[in-house]
């Protein structure tokens, strides 16, 4: 079947509008352009997700420099691996010109028709975009945007009331869900995400709820933090079957493929930061952890670290068996590396999913939540059985979503270094752990900021080495507004515009 996407008038946006169920991510524009009004509630969904997780990509690739997933391998580069002045330009145009006024023909359709769980997804999708959104910039364009002409200049809210209402969104998705449909008109195949299933969709918008709630740990405090996450997640994720993620094939590839076929060429950009592999490699004990006599390293180390040569031929050599082969670049340094993200592996093979929100997450933020609640500090050792048992469990489902064989699963959870037992459990040993689990995914930078990069909970983190001196030897702990925003918006651009070193809402 041919795929079509039509582009419609909202306003002043132009917003893409997918016809058909094959080859989504055809972008071609057709001269017959068609109003919003003639376009199918059905039609509209597909690009809500699809924006949605184009603007997840988009920020992940620059986001995984700060979370050190990744570095690039550019002498003197003064960007946002150096922490130097970073506005994810691209980002910003996603959100607000494609997902969120696509996302507000969903919702504005699902009223009109009375279609109650297509009102549910459109009100998870908005609540995901504004709540990244705000988590990266702060104070953010939200109750005036996507008005086009009708309002040119958007008043910037406080990240404060975007929190409010990214709840709200959340709870109200619930409540739609929670019953049968209200109309004849239900989600299906154009559902790309969940084929439709709004069971899952539930289970999403719960998870999705405790992931923000657990941003507010400074604000609302611990314990009170930690319940409500923990309430969440009962009604959450229950398996890796319920991980929110895009699914690519050969025709329409995942976007980390696409930025590493250059290794063909030679033109390696990203490299796997030395950081990232030290917390496989066991360099970041100090000495190497394992005792088990099979276990060489990490079983999932050469499943998300390419060792390989490649040529204009392909691929050459195969990938080393010992931890010691493993040896990625310091972020700041620009230093060459041999360690890629690949074509091949896990994230970034041609028909990888790219990765939202996994069960796997949702075990470590139930990890934390009762580490917490068992009196646990970044500082302490020591927990409880509920905690460890959601610590192994997350473990456990990352290894099983990126194919860990059983065999060495097993020894990795049996060795001792793992297997430490809930009086020995740290911080350190969650966070250290969910850090794997969420390679390439840019909630790691919340994770930071909410633990002020402190090397307690995140063992060995350092700032990089030839940083922006502008910010004084400081971490970076938020996104500049958009350069468009300078000029399209320049008032309300200038009243609230921040350093990238001034801690946003939730961080104080």
């Amino acid at each position: 079947m041919k795929n079509i996407f039509k582009w419609i008038g909202v306003l002043t946006l132009s917003i893409s509008i997918y016809s058909c169920n094959d080859n989504y991510f055809d972008v071609n524009t057709p001269s017959n352009a068609v109003s919003a009004d003639k376009i199918a509630m059905k039609d509209v969904l597909s690009p809500c997700i699809q924006y949605t997780m184009n603007a997840q990509f988009n920020a992940a690739s620059n986001i995984a420099l700060v979370d050190q997933h990744i570095t690039t391998i550019v002498q003197d580069r003064q960007g946002i691996d150096n922490q130097y002045l970073a506005t994810l330009d691209g980002y910003w145009r996603i959100v607000y010109t494609q997902a969120l006024p696509n996302i507000q023909v969903l919702e504005q359709k699902a009223i009109a028709s009375n279609s109650s769980h297509y009102l549910g997804i459109a009100k998870v999708l908005k609540a995901i975009n504004i709540g990244f959104t705000t988590d990266l910039y702060g104070d953010i364009p939200y109750s005036e945007a996507t008005y086009g002409s009708t309002i040119n200049y958007p008043k910037y809210d406080s990240q404060q009331a975007i929190y409010t209402e990214v709840i709200k969104l959340l709870d109200e998705s619930i409540a739609l869900f929670s019953s049968a449909n209200t109309s004849a008109l239900a989600p299906g195949g154009e559902d790309l995400i969940y084929g439709g299933k709004i069971a899952n969709w539930t289970k999403a918008a719960y998870t999705f709820k405790a992931r923000f709630q657990l941003h507010l740990s400074k604000v609302n405090g611990a314990t009170t933090t930690a319940n409500a996450v923990l309430t969440s997640l009962s009604k959450g994720f229950t398996s890796n079957a319920d991980d929110f993620q895009l699914k690519y094939n050969s025709v329409n590839i995942n976007p980390w493929y696409s930025t590493q076929v250059g290794l063909f060429t030679g033109n390696v950009f990203y490299a796997i930061s030395s950081h990232f592999i030290s917390y496989m490699n066991g360099s970041v004990s100090g000495v190497f952890p394992f005792t088990t006599p099979t276990l060489s390293m990490d079983p999932r180390l050469p499943l998300l670290v390419d060792m390989r040569s490649y040529s204009s031929a392909g691929v050459t050599g195969t990938q080393p068996t010992l931890a010691a082969s493993y040896i990625g670049t310091a972020n700041g340094t620009g230093a060459s590396s041999s360690a890629k993200i690949g074509t091949q592996l896990f994230y970034s093979k041609i028909d990888s999913p790219l990765v939202y929100l996994t069960y796997s997450e949702a075990k470590f933020m139930e990890a934390e939540a009762q580490f917490i609640l068992a009196g646990g500090t970044a500082t302490s050792t020591g927990s409880n059985a509920a905690a460890y048992a959601a610590y192994k469990a997350g473990i456990t489902a990352n290894m099983d979503k990126i194919g860990v064989a059983t065999a060495d699963k097993t020894a990795y959870l049996a060795d001792t270094s793992i297997d430490k037992g809930a009086s020995a459990l740290e911080l350190k040993d969650i966070m250290r752990q969910k850090f794997i689990a969420l390679f390439l995914n840019p909630e790691t930078f919340t994770d930071y900021r909410r633990y002020d990069f402190s090397s307690n909970a995140f063992k060995n983190l350092k700032i990089p080495v030839n940083t922006d001196p502008v910010n004084g030897g400081k971490w970076m702990r938020r996104i500049v507004y958009s350069t468009n925003e300078r000029s399209a918006n320049a008032a309300n651009y200038s009243a609230n515009f921040k350093p990238m070193i001034t801690p946003v809402w939730w961080d104080k």
